[in-house]
């Protein structure tokens, strides 16, 4: 009997391939992939890793002083790869990092005193 073997080689989404996907994978637990339309329509990719307490706080610190270099901070630390597009074009890169930032908010935790 074969073994089917995944291709890591192949190419997917944001040009980067299943082999480096498998990577970030591996040294950084989950993956978060988002996608964006840039003004022609074209989908492109983005890869994060989930900041840890560092990175977080670092993100903190400068949000006390403008949200923008916050969320700087946040795509500098996390961003992992996807479409080139992304890191070079403004309002991509600000759109992106914060449905980002917005996906690793803190979740709603019950409380209850007894």
């Amino acid at each position: 009997m074969k073994t089917q073997v995944k291709d890591i080689t192949n190419v997917i989404d944001g040009n980067i391939t299943q082999g480096q996907l498998n990577t970030w994978k591996n040294k950084f637990g989950r993956v978060v992939k988002l996608q964006i339309e840039d003004d022609d329509a074209n989908t492109l990719f983005a890869y994060f890793k989930k900041p840890d307490i560092g990175i977080r706080s670092a993100v903190l610190q400068a949000s006390k002083m403008d949200e923008f270099k916050a969320l700087e901070v946040l795509f500098k630390n996390c961003y992992l790869g996807g479409d080139g597009i992304i890191e070079q074009e403004d309002d991509l890169r600000l759109n992106i990092t914060t449905a980002f930032s917005d996906h690793i908010q803190p979740k709603p935790v019950k409380v209850e005193v007894l």
